[in-house]
């Protein structure tokens, strides 16, 4: 029987016990033999369980606990904070720090040099003005210590790695100080052109309100013009009619000559009685 066969009939069998209720296991290999468990040791000193502790042993340990959480005064955190600080080239909880070998009087006259050349007005531009000052301390700070890493006799590089880290933080902060430069100006930029803008409004503003004043002036001076064209006019009308009633007082047959000249003229006597009325 090939190996085909024998396949098939142990499958055969053990289809009929699964149907008869007793399912079959497979037979185990042959190659598995039974080898007992081997147990490994964990590393290291094994940790006593709280149960093996005594609860003064406890208390000891609790007490002693206590006296190793680190600095308790201001100083003290100031001073165990910058313990890992090897070269100072990083900020350090987000805060600028002057190592004990450099000049506090040198980084404070740099920042009153960048303020006078660029005379912040805002907050902001402050803020600006502070970070191109400690960007640029910590650029020339990199730099010194670039030194360290080369052979005094020879000008080789004695430290690779340093000097690769040195250079790294060198063009680091003196991208930060030129990226705080531009925003700087790009800040000014916006902030003249808002006011060039205010301005430009301002003045069209004051233009239009003298355009208004000067259309309402010479309103006012066609309505003086024509008033006093009236006047000029009612006056030479009421002229006429003195001199017409001192011509018919002195004259008895002026009236009928000026009746029969309205008369020629498609005019009559009422009208100018009327104009001279209005002119009085």
């Amino acid at each position: 029987m090939d190996r085909k066969e024998r396949r098939a009939a142990a499958h055969k069998e053990r289809k009929l016990a699964r149907k008869a209720g007793f399912p079959s296991a497979p037979p185990a290999p042959a190659e598995a033999a039974a080898t007992p468990p081997v147990a490994i040791p964990e590393p290291g000193i094994p940790f006593p369980s709280l149960s093996s502790i005594s609860p003064a042993q406890l208390a000891a340990n609790r007490a002693n606990a206590q006296l190793s959480t680190g600095p308790s005064s201001a100083a003290g955190r100031a001073i165990s904070s910058q313990n890992h600080a090897s070269h100072g080239l990083a900020r350090h909880n987000g805060s600028f720090i002057l190592l004990a070998s450099e000049d506090p009087n040198g980084f404070e006259a740099l920042k009153q040099s960048l303020a006078a050349e660029h005379q912040p007005s805002t907050e902001t531009e402050s803020i600006l003005v502070t970070t191109m000052a400690e960007s640029h301390w910590l650029a020339n700070r990199a730099a010194n210590l670039q030194v360290a890493c080369f052979d005094p006799q020879t000008g080789q590089i004695t430290n690779e790695k340093s000097f690769s880290l040195y250079l790294r933080y060198q063009t680091t902060h003196s991208r930060a100080f030129h990226k705080s430069l531009n925003d700087l100006v790009k800040l000014r930029a916006e902030r003249r052109k808002e006011q060039n803008g205010f301005e430009a409004q301002t003045r069209k503003q004051e233009e239009i309100a003298v355009q208004n004043e000067r259309h309402e002036m010479k309103r006012q001076t066609h309505y003086w013009e024509v008033l006093k064209k009236d006047a000029e006019a009612c006056f030479r009308i009421s002229q006429n009619v003195q001199q017409n009633r001192k011509a018919a007082s002195d004259d008895p047959g002026f009236e009928a000559q000026f009746n029969a000249e309205l008369a020629k003229r498609g005019l009559e006597q009422d009208f100018c009685r009327g104009a001279a009325a209005t002119a009085a």
